[in-house]
């Protein structure tokens, strides 16, 4: 017994099923009433309908419905003309219905996101309708512009002129990281909008499209200020104008004179001296390598040039230029080496001596310089001269005696050779005192309680003399002040005459007068009386002009010791001032105050006392 072949197997079991349905259908069982043609064929049809609706909702495709298995529809016209109005009416329901349904879905997304987080602008209700709810950005990887959850998809509000200077308001977080993540099924992609050209604006600094700041919003257009024209511009303006046109008229006036008195052509010569030559046909660098002396000899080649020839200033011989010092060179201070010691110096005395001997000592030897002569005396002439001693004694004696004159004839030449003349002594002793005064120059003030003696007098001006020292003497009825202004040895050295070598409470004695104990007689006494009187005259003199001569409690006493940047004296002289205006008169404006303090001055002892 064989089995019945399956309905999809070959067309014959295809026409072989439709030619059954159509018998079932014509002819139903159990007499029950006869249903339209939409039967199996149709179902098969709505569900392939509903599944190709359901592919291109996903993909974004154009439906395209598939066609029945069969080939040829049936023979009855009754039954097969109202097939493809119910498929596409089918059709047409079940895509509506699946949009209905999306959009359900999306609105309760949006919802549920609204009311999880309440940072969110709400929608609007009344009158306006609620914004619709922009898409997410598709895409995954380097096609993701940034992440979903960083995007800040708020409309900014309007915002004007005068709200730009207004404080900001405080702001609440609104990224979307704080909203809780829900799932969202994937929409279809969005059709791309058409982009509209951007066209340059002609009015604009910049290209629109290049997305400048200048290109999409203008700058703001600022008013001008008022410029005033300050006063006698125009007139100064004016007068060179005037001045241009006055020196013009005598360049011509000028040049017309010149033209009557026939001095045209020194001008001439004057004016091709003043422009300048035309370059040379070749440098003088170049001329040495050029056979005519133009660049033109460069058109025949190297090898037409003076490089390789005998007449070629190029040759093996390398020129080595001459060390010329750099300028900052003199600039460079040497540093002082260190002085040694009175030992050390003995001993490279010693080392030094040495050398010379041995040196001398081993030319010599190798015959470049005569031995020198024996020196004799009279104390070792026997051990020297021993056989011509014992012939001839008398004449040895004489050579010897005549050899060391000789000798000491020889060093008092040199001596006297090495010897400064009067005028090259005193310009090293002048050289020597302007060195002392480049290390810097100090003042010193000294106080003396009396000043009339004339041997102190005259030993307080020589030495200043001699040690190139400037200043000034003040002599006042109660005091006497030195000032003193040098180079710091020359300062040390007058320091110690005025503090340690000078006897302030001693005079000096009269001139001529002599220690000489004379008899007690009547003429002596007479005499001693007439010689003196002079003196007494003197003294007297000196007492009735500075007060009392008495020196018993006469001192010295430095009051001030300081450096200066310059002199304020160029000499060293004395002068009398009876008053302390006459007094700081002397001593100027910026040395007044010494006279001051040299007048307060109290030394230690009476201070103590």
């Amino acid at each position: 017994m064989s089995k019945r072949p399956h309905e999809s197997n070959g067309d014959t079991n295809g026409s072989s099923s439709a030619t059954k349905k159509f018998k079932s259908d014509a002819t139903p069982s159990n007499g029950a009433k006869a249903t339209p043609a939409v039967s199996a064929d149709e179902l098969i049809k709505q569900k392939r309908a509903e599944i190709a609706a359901k592919m291109a909702a996903m993909t974004g495709k154009k439906p395209v419905f598939p066609s029945g298995p069969s080939k040829t529809p049936a023979p009855a016209p009754a039954v097969v003309a109202p097939q493809p109005t119910a498929s596409a009416s089918a059709t047409e329901d079940l895509a509506r219905r699946v949009a209905e349904a999306k959009r359900r879905v999306a609105d309760a997304q949006s919802r549920m996101s609204v009311k999880d987080n309440p940072y969110l602008s709400m929608p609007q209700t009344g009158k306006k309708k609620a914004a619709p709810v922009e898409p997410l950005p598709q895409g995954a990887g380097l096609k993701m512009a940034a992440h979903p959850l960083l995007l800040d998809t708020s409309v900014p509000a309007p915002q004007s002129k005068k709200d730009k200077y207004k404080p900001m308001q405080p702001k609440f977080a609104s990224i979307k990281a704080n909203i809780r993540n829900t799932p969202i099924s994937t929409p279809p992609p969005a059709a791309p909008s058409p982009v509209s050209e951007v066209k340059a604006n002609p009015y604009a600094s910049k290209d629109a499209a290049s997305g400048s700041f200048e290109g999409a919003a203008p700058k703001e257009r600022t008013s001008r200020t008022f410029r005033f024209n300050q006063k006698g511009k125009y007139t100064q303006i004016a007068n060179q104008i005037r001045h241009d046109a006055q020196l013009e008229a005598l360049k011509q006036r000028i040049a017309e004179s010149a033209r009557k008195a026939g001095l045209d052509s020194e001008f001439e010569t004057v004016e091709k001296n003043i422009r300048r030559e035309a370059p040379p046909g070749a440098e003088w660098w170049d001329v040495a390598l050029l056979p005519n002396d133009t660049y033109d000899d460069l058109a025949s080649g190297m090898s037409a040039l003076n490089i390789r020839t005998p007449e070629s200033p190029i040759n093996i011989y390398i020129q080595h230029p001459i060390k010329i010092p750099a300028p900052g060179d003199k600039d460079k201070v040497d540093l002082k080496p260190l002085l040694p010691t009175k030992k050390e110096q003995k001993k490279m005395r010693k080392h030094r001596r040495q050398a010379e001997l041995q040196d001398k000592r081993d030319r010599i030897r190798m015959g470049l310089i005569a031995p020198d002569a024996p020196k004799v005396r009279l104390a070792n002439l026997m051990k020297v001269l021993t056989s011509d001693a014992v012939q001839d004694p008398t004449r040895v004696e004489a050579r010897v005696r005549r050899e060391v004159a000789m000798r000491k004839h020889n060093h008092e030449k040199m001596n006297v050779e090495r010897k400064l003349t009067d005028e090259q002594r005193r310009e090293k002793i002048e050289n020597k005192k302007i060195d002392e005064e480049r290390k810097g120059l100090v003042g010193v003030v000294f106080k003396v309680k009396t000043l009339s003696d004339p041997s102190h007098r005259f030993k307080v001006r020589k030495n200043a003399e001699q040690l190139n020292l400037t200043g000034l003497v003040i002599f006042h009825p109660s005091f006497s002040m030195i000032y003193v202004e040098g180079a710091p040895k020359f300062v040390r050295q007058y320091k110690r005459l005025m503090l340690n070598r000078i006897q302030w409470t001693e005079a000096a004695r009269a001139r001529g007068e002599e220690e000489v104990e004379l008899e007690d007689s009547g003429e002596g006494n007479a005499e001693g009386e007439s010689t003196a009187g002079p003196s007494r005259k003197q003294s007297g003199q000196d007492d009735s002009e500075y007060g009392a001569v008495s020196l018993a409690d006469n001192r010295c006493d430095l009051v001030w010791e300081g450096q200066l940047r310059e002199r304020a004296f160029k000499t060293f002289r004395p002068k009398s001032c009876p008053t302390d205006a006459v007094a700081k008169e002397a001593l100027g404006a910026k040395m007044a105050g010494y006279w001051d303090q040299t007048k307060n001055w109290k030394s230690e002892e009476v201070e103590l006392f």
